[in-house]
């Protein structure tokens, strides 16, 4: 997390730019995630799962594959993006000093 400039001054304006840059880096972080997923996992327009050498994989197979390599991952992702966004929400309804 960002954290204040050293010399305490916040006159609103400094903490607007700093939540900004902390929800900008957050939701970056999400979206190259996707981005590597998609490169990584993608075959045209098919999501192609990891490890799989049957051209005919289970629904069981597929759906652990989904989990492992897309739905946890992200999930994971979007959790700490979340606890970003909290974490600026609480400082938000702080008193202002």
């Amino acid at each position: 997390m960002i954290t204040p400039p050293a010399s305490g001054r916040n006159d609103g304006w400094d903490m607007d730019q700093l939540h900004r840059d902390e929800i900008t880096v957050a939701m970056n972080w999400v979206i190259r995630t996707c981005q590597q997923i998609v490169r990584e996992r993608s075959h045209k327009t098919f999501w192609a799962p990891a490890g799989t050498t049957d051209s005919t994989p289970t629904p069981e197979q597929l759906m652990q594959t989904a989990r492992e390599d897309v739905l946890d991952k992200l999930q994971r992702i979007i959790d700490g993006a979340q606890c970003v966004m909290k974490d600026i929400e609480h400082q938000r309804a702080q008193p202002k000093t």
